[in-house]
């Protein structure tokens, strides 16, 4: 196999940990258990570390795909017989139909630090295409995906996630196990498609609705929640839900999000609309 210069992967940090990369792919081969007929992607293989052993393991009837952004990388993963469709540039750049063309998938991937939350956020926004993910996040990123109510990490990436995922912390990753080490940790955390969202978000008026409320809600961390609804179309519906008006909104619980989503969803639509 060739060798690649590190310094041109765009400062990647290349995962080593044998112990790591085991519970990788065995949680990635888990989701594919529970998931007959899903394909493989996998974002940012890098040197392989990764890729290898699941192609080592990959039956002959399951698709494989990559992703990859640098043109050394590449060049090298083009010559891989078992890959299927290889993406070419900035995973962020693909088209949402390029992504679904290749059918129901599971995502694996060593995120890059940079563009870890774009990436989960765009992955997650895929209607019935994504099923589940396996994914190396800055421990940070990591912590906001699966914390829950009344946590510091809380916060509206937290509940947009959440809201149609169930998300749990796999391993803890130490600097130690890359090349070269970062000057952070990692986590790696799966993802499960929820077999219905906590909150049914059917069309593209309540999504956005959704959104406008959760950064409402969060634009003043340290503001109770009646403090950043004040003047907006969710006063009144904060009133009419009984959620206690002098929490912040990290700690609100999933019953509570129910709640004031319920009590103003259609005017905040409505309003939505409008403008």
């Amino acid at each position: 196999m060739r060798t690649f210069d590190k310094q041109k992967a765009f400062g990647q940090h290349f995962l080593k940990d044998e112990r790591i990369i085991s519970t990788i792919v065995d949680a990635a081969f888990c989701s594919l258990e529970r998931n007959p007929g899903h394909a493989l992607l996998e974002i940012g293989p890098g040197k392989g570390a990764i890729t290898r052993p699941l192609l080592s393991r990959l039956p002959l009837d399951v698709s494989f795909h990559l992703a990859e952004r640098d043109r050394e990388l590449i060049e090298f993963w083009s010559g891989e017989s078992r890959v299927g469709v290889l993406f070419k540039g900035d995973f962020l750049d693909q088209g949402e139909e390029a992504l679904r063309s290749l059918g129901k998938l599971i995502v694996v991937s060593n995120l890059p630090y940079s563009a870890g939350t774009a990436i989960v956020v765009k992955l997650a926004s895929i209607p019935d295409c994504v099923s589940e993910m396996v994914l190396m996040f800055q421990a940070e990123v990591a912590k906001r995906l699966y914390s829950g109510a009344s946590t510091p990490d809380r916060g509206s990436l937290s509940l947009f996630i959440q809201n149609e995922w169930d998300v749990e912390r796999l391993c803890v990753v130490p600097p130690t196990a890359f090349q070269p080490p970062p000057k952070v940790m990692s986590e790696v955390v799966t993802l499960k498609r929820r077999p219905e969202p906590l909150i049914a978000l059917p069309t593209d008026g309540e999504k956005k609705a959704w959104n406008d409320l959760l950064k409402l809600a969060f634009r003043h961390r340290r503001k109770m929640i009646k403090g950043n609804f004040s003047g907006t179309v969710w006063q009144k519906a904060l009133e009419r839900s009984g959620v206690d008006p002098t929490k912040r909104a990290e700690g609100l619980e999933w019953a509570e999000w129910i709640r004031l989503w319920d009590s103003g969803k259609e005017e905040a639509c409505s309003q939505s609309i409008e403008n």
